[in-house]
C-alpha cells in the first residue's frame, strides 16, 4: 500500500514537472531555425522578431485571465485546455507558407502557453512546502531544460533538410496532454477549494500582495529583458560569424539548457547555502555569458558562454517563483504567481525593443550588441548586492529558504 502510495506520488510529479515545459520549448525549438525562416522570406522584415515576441506579448493576457477563470474553473481543466491550443499552434507551422502564416500560429500558441504556464507552479505551490516546494520548482526548471536540450538538437538538425520538420516535435504533447489528463488530481475550482477557503480565513483576504512581490515581479521582467537578446542574435550570429550551421545552433542551445538542467537538480542546496545571493550568482552567471559570446571566435567559446547563460537561467527562474510563492499572503499565492508569470513574458515582449536600442548602441554589431548586455548585467549584480545587504534586516521574517 505504502509502494502504491509512493508510485502515486512520483507520477503526480512527474505530470506537474511536464506540464511546466511549454514556455521553454516554444523557443527552444524556433531559435535554432530562426536563420533558415529569415533566408525563406527575405521580406519578412520586423515579423521576424515577432515570431518569438509576439507569443510572449499575448501570454499576458492569457495569463491574466486564466486567473480569474481559476476561480470558477478546475486547473487541470485549464491545464489541458491550454496544452491542447499550444500543440495545435506549435504544429500549425508546418503548413505556413508565408510569414503571416508563421506568425498567427505563434499567436496561438502564445495563448495555450499563457493558459498553461501559471497552472503548473500553483499546483506545486499548494501541493508543497518548505523544501520540497524548492525542489519542485528547480525541477521544473530542470525538466524544461531535458526537454529543450533533445528538442532543440533535434529541431536543429531537422532544419538541415527543412525548417518546418521541427514543428512536427510539437506532437511529443500530446503525450503530455494524456499525462495530465490520466495523472493530475482534479483541483476543484478556487471559490470551492476548502484548503484555499480556509488560508483565507485564517489570513487577511484583502491583505496587499505586498512590495516583495511587485518587486521580485519587476526583476523577472528586467531579467528576461536582458536574457531574450541571445535568442534575437544567437542564429544570425552562428551562421553569419560562420561558426557553425543550423544544427550547431541547435547544439548551443542544447547545451545552455543541458547547463540549466544540471543546476537546477541541486537548485535547493545552491539556495540553502547562499540564501538571497543565489540571485547574484544568478546574474553574474549572464553577464559572464553575454561576455564571451562577445568575444567568441570558434565555437568553443561560444559553448563556454552557453554554459553560463544555461547556468544563470536555472538558478534565477526558480529562485523567483520560490521567492514569489514565499512571501505571497496564502490568500493570494495564484495570484501572485500568475503576477510573475506575466513579468516573464512583458520581459520577453519588451526584449526585441531593448534588443535594437542595444543594436543602435552597437552600430548594428551583434558582438558589440553582447558587450553592452554583459555591461548591463555587470550593473545589475552591483545593485542587486547593494540592495540585499541593505534589506536583510527587513527580510528576517521571510522563510530561510529565500533569505
Amino acid at each position: 500500500m505504502v509502494s502504491s502510495d509512493g508510485t502515486r506520488k512520483t507520477l503526480l510529479k512527474g505530470a506537474l514537472l511536464f506540464s511546466s515545459v511549454d514556455g521553454m520549448v516554444a523557443s527552444a525549438l524556433l531559435v535554432p531555425i530562426l536563420a533558415n525562416i529569415a533566408k525563406d522570406f527575405p521580406d519578412a522584415g520586423p515579423w521576424l522578431n515577432q515570431l518569438l515576441s509576439l507569443p510572449s506579448l499575448l501570454m499576458i493576457p492569457a495569463i491574466i485571465i486564466t486567473g480569474k477563470l481559476a476561480d470558477y474553473v478546475s486547473k487541470k481543466t485549464l491545464l489541458m485546455i491550454g496544452t491542447i491550443l499550444f500543440t495545435a499552434g506549435g504544429f500549425g507551422g508546418i503548413f505556413a507558407n508565408n510569414i503571416m502564416d508563421l506568425v498567427w500560429t505563434r499567436a496561438l500558441l502564445g495563448i495555450g502557453a499563457g493558459i498553461v504556464y501559471p497552472m503548473a507552479p500553483a499546483m506545486i505551490a499548494y501541493l508543497y512546502q518548505g523544501q520540497e516546494r524548492a525542489q519542485m520548482l528547480g525541477w521544473t526548471n530542470a525538466c524544461g531544460s531535458v526537454f529543450s536540450f533533445v528538442l532543440g538538437i533535434g529541431a536543429g538538425y531537422a532544419a538541415l533538410f527543412h525548417w518546418k520538420y521541427a514543428f512536427y516535435f510539437y506532437l511529443i504533447f500530446v503525450l503530455v496532454f494524456l499525462m495530465q489528463w490520466a495523472m493530475l488530481p482534479d483541483f476543484p475550482p478556487e471559490k470551492k477549494d476548502d484548503k484555499i477557503a480556509q488560508a483565507k480565513v485564517q489570513s487577511n483576504p484583502h491583505k496587499k500582495l505586498g512590495y516583495r512581490v511587485w518587486l521580485t515581479s519587476f526583476d523577472m521582467i528586467v531579467y528576461m529583458t536582458l536574457s531574450m537578446v541571445l535568442l534575437y542574435k544567437l542564429s544570425l550570429f552562428i551562421v553569419s560569424e560562420h561558426l557553425g550551421t543550423s544544427a550547431d545552433v541547435g547544439l548551443a542551445t542544447s547545451i545552455q539548457t543541458l547547463a540549466s538542467f544540471l543546476i537546477s537538480l541541486v537548485f535547493s542546496q545552491v539556495l540553502k547555502r547562499l540564501k538571497r545571493f543565489t540571485a547574484v550568482l544568478g546574474l553574474a552567471c549572464m553577464a559572464s555569458g553575454y561576455f564571451f559570446f562577445g568575444i567568441a571566435d570558434n565555437f568553443s567559446l561560444v559553448v563556454v558562454a552557453a554554459i553560463c547563460l544555461g547556468l544563470s537561467l536555472g538558478i534565477i527562474f526558480p529562485y523567483l517563483m520560490n521567492r514569489v510563492s514565499s512571501v505571497a499572503p496564502n490568500s493570494k499565492k495564484t495570484l501572485a504567481i500568475s503576477l510573475l508569470s506575466m513579468s516573464i513574458y512583458i520581459g520577453q515582449y519588451l526584449s526585441a525593443f531593448f534588443t535594437q536600442f542595444a543594436d543602435w548602441v552597437s552600430h548594428s554589431s551583434i558582438r558589440g550588441t553582447f558587450t553592452f548586455v554583459a555591461s548591463v548585467l555587470a550593473v545589475c549584480v552591483i545593485i542587486a548586492v547593494v540592495y540585499i545587504l541593505a534589506t536583510q534586516g527587513r527580510d528576517r521574517n521571510v522563510s530561510m529558504v529565500v533569505k
